[in-house]
């Protein structure tokens, strides 16, 4: 009776100390992840935004038809994105959506949006300045998991164009599976 007494307690505790340590084990797991997510994110908005405030970028949204500055400005966005290497795309719009300059050269020239979704597009991500983050999402040219973001760029009050990127989310999965 004292044996079995003896082994209940033992196994009840045993049971409960290791429930205990994989809990924490698991709580670690997910706020690494989630911590990783987090850097992976404020990185690449970092990265966009230091694009977005480039010299190249407002010159040429201030005289979008001058061929020089758009040679100039094409020359930038492919230079910067070759940096990291983790941009599906990232170019330099106006605020009609017309693409100045892309690192797939075939999409310049290009209008993203028109009637209600370029209103839409307007009024939300245009309207405000800094970074807007619209999240993981399907990419409309390649079907790549992407996140989406844009960042308009301002004369005065007036919205003058917008940087747009797509970055990879598989540069981040692939973080998360190395950990």
């Amino acid at each position: 009776l004292g044996m079995l007494l003896l082994w209940i307690i033992v196994s009840t505790n045993a049971a409960s100390v290791v429930k205990n340590d994989i809990t924490n084990q698991m709580t670690d797991a997910v706020e690494a992840r989630a911590a990783m997510i987090d850097e992976y994110v404020t990185s690449v908005e970092e990265y966009m935004t230091a694009f977005a405030l480039g010299g190249e970028v407002h010159e040429l949204l201030k005289s979008p038809e001058d061929p020089a500055l758009l040679q100039k400005a094409q020359q930038y966005t492919e230079d910067f994105a070759a940096v990291k290497g983790v941009f599906e795309g990232l170019y330099i719009a106006t605020p009609a959506t017309r693409v100045l300059t892309h690192t797939s050269k075939g999409a310049i020239g290009i209008t993203t949006r028109t009637g209600d979704s370029l209103e839409t597009f307007r009024k939300t991500i245009l309207s405000q300045r800094g970074l807007t983050n619209l999240g993981i999402m399907k990419s409309p040219g390649t079907g790549s998991m992407i996140l989406s973001m844009y960042y308009p760029i301002f004369e005065g009050e007036q919205c003058i164009g917008y940087v747009g990127a797509g970055v990879y989310a598989s540069h981040l999965m692939d973080a998360l599976l190395n950990l």
